[in-house]
């Protein structure tokens, strides 16, 4: 009875040690080749678990000898410990209803101005400005539409526009060329601007669609709020930390 006990005391000793050396190759695996461990085949675990053991036992020999007292390895070990748990803890984290409707409050947050652009890329300014003299004589907003598509479709140098008539998605004003935007500035839907690109060109561009920066709503901010009561929690933590 004695010997069967040891024996499964000493198999639960092994599980236990097994389980854990696991989690330390799950995680060397997840930092060092971006991968979840847990989902590959036995003999790719298998060559993680002999790289990860060769990993770790290189260290701790570096450690004992050349690497002792060595003071870039105590900063990056600091570091590593810092950004760890603080990955750690904003993961954790779930701010309340209430918490994110307060920061709701102070923050007010705003959706920013939105654009959805047309575009005719072209190598030389005096061709862009014969093709904006030309579209300006357009009487109607779909006129000068339907022309600027057929200027697309024969001249544009921007193939990937090109594929969409030189439309573009709807973007954020703030992500914007920082000379695009400035072109844009006090515009209105269906004007026409040029912006000269150093090694690129000229662009002639057609505003589609504007939409006007706006207060946010709840729901619209949620994500934003969320990421920010977290980063909050986070710094109200180091401060309790650091008393």
């Amino acid at each position: 009875m004695k010997k069967i006990l040891a024996l499964s005391l000493c198999t639960f000793i092994f599980n236990v040690n097994l389980f854990s050396d696991q989690n330390e190759v799950a995680s060397y695996t997840a930092q060092k080749h971006k991968v979840d461990f847990y989902k590959q085949e036995a003999n790719v675990k298998e060559v993680l678990s002999k790289e990860y053991g060769k990993v770790e036992k290189l260290a701790q020999i570096l450690e004992k000898d050349k690497m002792k007292n060595d003071i870039n390895l105590k900063t990056a070990k600091n570091i590593m410990t810092v950004d760890i748990w603080s990955e750690k803890f904003l993961r954790s984290y779930v701010p309340t209803d209430s918490e994110l409707k307060e920061l709701y409050k102070v923050e007010k947050p705003r959706v920013v101005a939105k654009y959805e652009l047309r575009n005719i890329l072209v190598t030389y300014e005096e061709n862009a400005d014969k093709i904006i003299s030309a579209l300006n004589k357009s009487k109607t907003k779909k006129e000068r539409q339907d022309s600027f598509i057929k200027y697309v479709k024969s001249v544009s140098n921007d193939l990937a526009s090109k594929q969409k008539d030189g439309l573009s998605d709807l973007v954020d004003v703030n992500k914007l060329n920082s000379e695009i935007s400035t072109a844009l500035k006090n515009k209105n839907e269906g004007d026409i601007v040029k912006v000269s690109l150093k090694d690129i060109g000229t662009q002639i561009i057609l505003i589609e669609k504007f939409i006007p920066e706006k207060e946010a709503s709840f729901e619209e901010s949620k994500e934003a709020l969320v990421n920010l009561a977290k980063r909050k929690a986070l710094a109200k933590e180091i401060d309790l930390l650091l008393k």
